[in-house]
């Protein structure tokens, strides 16, 4: 599919080229940056007809009509990502097309794209998307990965409240590169709700809603620090779990960090993949390609099997540690003054987060 390209931006360490305007804040690419994934979107008045023994997954959340929210399909050039009656994803080597099936869902659009449809590009191109927020600290990539309701956003944004600059909000890209693991930039947005708007980003007027349905407001990530826009080695993945602190009971606040047995690690990055049931669902079906194209499924086993490798690999190249923490704001610095102990940084990066707050 050929036509004239408007806009280029960075994206999980690639170049997107596109004429699709997002809403949602992008970091821009020069120009004369060379665009290594087309994105396409296309209204059209169905989606693409095929035959039902071309589904390999079903989701089993469903919609309204009890039909599975996600489904995947084969197709000889790629895949096909498909959310019913709002859009298609035609998913192959260096292109994404979009078939939209409703002028009205337009919104949904960027949210398939910049969640499932993107991380599961990722994965196929041999890449983890991970569910995690990730800031830069001295040049080194920390991630926070937990559950929906974690804490992981606050977590994040008080970091780069702090100074440290956002490198992911919520999906994390890891690729293991000779024995090293790196962490790719996402793109500059944090999702917060009104109270976190106003506490990190000073107010909460004039952010639109990531989704209709949903509280949380999609914030320039400038607005509220600093953003690092280059892949960075990954320093620590830290596990979190928040519990409730009571001022009235407690008095010393407490913050744990420690090591995750080698054998838990895999099981913890399995878990904390972004569409961990999506890729089990996968299975070893079909091929497996990476951006040059090529078919890498007979050296592979496809693509569950591929993934367990490579997160194996993941594994032997980064510490992985489990964050106990007090939730409430006030003491999020105790949380950050523990993790820059942790990371053992010099004593200029502590100085210079201390001034920060």
């Amino acid at each position: 599919m050929a036509s004239i390209k408007q806009h280029r931006y960075y994206i999980y360490g690639l170049c997107l080229e596109t004429d699709y305007r997002f809403r949602t804040p992008m970091t821009v690419a020069p120009p004369e940056t060379k665009a290594e994934l087309l994105f396409f979107c296309v209204p059209v008045t169905h989606g693409c007809h095929l035959p039902a023994d071309d589904c390999f997954y079903l989701s089993p959340d469903k919609n309204s009509r009890g039909e599975s929210l996600v489904q995947l399909y084969a197709t000889p050039s790629g895949y096909i990502m498909r959310f019913p009656h709002v859009a298609d994803f035609l998913l192959s080597p260096g292109e994404i097309v979009c078939q939209l099936c409703d002028p009205k869902f337009d919104y949904m659009v960027e949210i398939c794209l910049l969640g499932h449809v993107l991380s599961y590009y990722l994965e196929l191109s041999g890449v983890a998307a991970i569910h995690a927020g990730a800031v830069a600290v001295d040049e080194r990539a920390v991630l926070f990965a937990a559950d929906r309701t974690g804490g992981k956003s606050t977590l994040v944004a008080s970091m780069v409240k702090a100074g440290f600059p956002l490198l992911a909000d919520d999906i994390a890209a890891l690729e293991e590169r000779s024995g090293m693991v790196a962490c790719r930039h996402g793109f500059p947005q944090l999702k917060l709700t009104s109270e976190q708007a106003l506490r990190f980003a000073g107010h909460a007027d004039g952010f639109p809603l990531v989704h209709p349905a949903f509280d949380k407001l999609s914030v320039p990530a400038q607005q509220v620090g600093k953003v690092a826009v280059a892949a960075l080695p990954v320093a620590r993945v830290y596990l979190l779990e928040r519990h409730a602190f009571d001022t009235r009971v407690d008095h010393d606040v407490e913050v744990q960090i420690e090591s995750v047995a080698a054998g838990e690690v895999l099981i913890q990055l399995v878990r904390y993949a972004f569409l961990a049931e999506v890729l089990e669902g996968h299975g070893g079906h079909g091929c497996f390609f990476r951006g040059d194209g090529n078919d890498h499924s007979a050296e592979t086993g496809g693509l569950r099997a591929s993934r367990f490798h490579r997160l194996a690999r993941i594994t032997r190249g980064v510490a992985v540690k489990r964050l106990r923490y007090p939730s409430g704001y006030d003491l999020l610095p105790q949380v950050h003054a523990a993790v820059l102990a942790d990371l053992n940084l010099p004593s200029h990066v502590i100085a210079a987060a201390a001034m920060a707050r």
